[in-house]
């Protein structure tokens, strides 16, 4: 359930803002991922249908003095179980992903989805007159085992999760900032949060500009909230300057200083007393970011255990042509601009490797070796990428990360193109939807730039499941045939 331990954040002066407030105790205990704790918890009530099963027979036993051995028949009723239960949970909203950790809310519902799991059993089995097969004593007493097992162990994971929570362990770390008023507590906003949000900093900002140097702690600090208080008088000008925070993929909350608005905030949803809404949303979140990352971790290991043998053998060919490492280690701008160290096979004699990208790779570039030219024309070049996806620095697919001394037409990126930092919303990819479109190779012009950020935005908005194998397939396609690629 828990992910890596938090690390601290050291904060400093910031702009001109004042920090120093709600910072992580030094004993948190980690982050608590809601889908993790999704998954988990469907598998551990799916796992308790079958045990209270079990154990109806065992008590089918002891009344019939008989032998006790689960029957064909009792099998299909507990998978018939398995698949009811996942059918109403599913109606009711049982393991709804932001409010899997409610526990009102899961002791209404899951009651409810364990009761019409059984019922609906009922009904089908007379409508396919198959009730006479079923013993009823079996039956009943696993629906009265059910029940108290299931909750009772639902109560105990609720009971861990809250002992966690009070040692520090969170959902989302937060920034507090107040812009032109002081920032609302981090104790108010933890206490609203029911402890599920970890404030790192309270920020008190004179200056709207000064807003732009949140990218820097969000990216230091893997910040996923920012509580933005002002007062409502200056709320349409925060808003008109949140672009400076729109390639952050975190969630910013506006919030007025003041708790009393009258009848202009009717339609905004409330947060500790105040109005709130969400001006800035992650680009993918929820249950999505956890099957992204299913998606990566299960194809990434798959791909590094099949192509193994091939890895050796490019080791091998890249040693054997000239002295040097065998991979290529470059530092390049990942999510949310946090830099990364990106993996490569060696392509290039070491003495000309340019760590840094200040000259891109040309075509017929002097500094590849022949071994390089082959894997690079193939991409096999990039394989070792696949130890990045399963670091969590980089996705399977997403926009390709630039080194950061790369420039076009002898200036930097983000000048050439005023929303080229959006593309830091999601994770960099080893491939991405510009690059199946033939956005491959040297960045000489601004036109090229333009035409790569414009497809990884597209690719951004349009994320799915279905739509990155239908990249993964373009980019198997293209292997042998990619004109672009040098």
């Amino acid at each position: 359930m828990f992910q890596s331990p938090i690390q601290e954040f050291q904060s400093g002066s910031v702009a001109s803002g004042e920090s120093g407030v709600g910072r992580i105790p030094d004993n948190a205990r980690g982050r608590i991922c809601l889908q993790n704790c999704v998954v988990g918890l469907v598998a551990l009530d799916l796992l308790l249908y079958a045990c209270s099963g079990v154990l109806a027979v065992l008590l089918q036993r002891e009344f019939r003095s008989s032998d006790a051995y689960i029957e064909d028949w009792q099998a299909q009723a507990v998978g018939f179980a398995v698949f009811s239960h996942l059918l109403w949970a599913r109606l009711l909203g049982v393991y709804r992903t932001s409010s899997i950790l409610d526990s009102r809310r899961a002791f209404r519902r899951l009651p409810l989805a364990i009761f019409f799991t059984f019922a609906f059993m009922v009904v089908v089995a007379v409508a396919t007159k198959t009730a006479e097969t079923y013993s009823r004593l079996w039956f009943f007493s696993w629906v009265v085992l059910s029940f108290p097992l299931i909750l009772l162990i639902r109560r105990m994971v609720f009971a861990a999760t809250e002992r966690a929570l009070e040692q520090g362990a969170f959902v989302n770390r937060a920034l507090s900032v107040g812009v032109f008023c002081d920032p609302i507590s981090p104790r108010e906003i933890e206490r609203h949060s029911e402890r599920h949000v970890r404030v790192i900093d309270s920020m008190k900002f004179a200056n709207i500009g000064d807003v732009a140097s949140l990218a820097d702690v969000v990216a230091q600090s893997e910040i996923d909230q920012i509580y933005l208080a002002a007062p409502w008088v200056d709320i349409p000008l925060i808003l008109a300057k949140l672009d400076l925070l729109s390639h952050l993929s975190t969630r910013v909350y506006v919030l007025p200083s003041t708790r009393s608005l009258g009848a202009m905030i009717r339609k905004v949803t409330e947060f500790a007393g105040r109005p709130s809404f969400c001006a800035i949303e992650e680009s993918i979140h929820g249950w999505n970011l956890w099957l992204k990352r299913a998606e990566d971790v299960v194809l990434a290991g798959a791909g590094l255990l099949l192509l193994s043998p091939l890895f050796l053998i490019v080791a091998a060919l890249i040693l054997i042509e000239s002295p040097g490492p065998v991979f290529f280690r470059q530092i390049r701008t990942g999510f949310n601009g946090r830099p990364f160290e990106l993996w490569k096979f060696r392509s290039m004699y070491t003495h000309m490797t340019d760590h840094h990208a200040e000259t891109q790779t040309s075509r017929n570039d002097p500094r590849v070796t022949r071994v390089g030219r082959v894997i690079r024309r193939l991409s096999i070049d990039e394989l070792p990428q696949l130890i990045n996806v399963l670091q969590g620095v980089m996705s399977l697919i997403g926009p390709r990360p630039h080194a950061l001394a790369t420039k076009a037409e002898g200036r930097n990126l983000e000048e050439l193109v005023d929303y080229y930092a959006v593309r830091h919303r999601v994770k960099p990819g080893m491939t991405g939807w510009a690059q199946v479109h033939g956005l491959r190779g040297e960045l000489d012009s601004v036109e090229k730039l333009q035409k790569r950020v414009d497809y990884d935005i597209e690719y951004i908005d349009r994320w799915s499941l279905w739509f990155d194998a239908k990249i993964i397939f373009k980019t198997v396609a293209l292997v042998f045939n990619d004109k672009t690629a040098y």
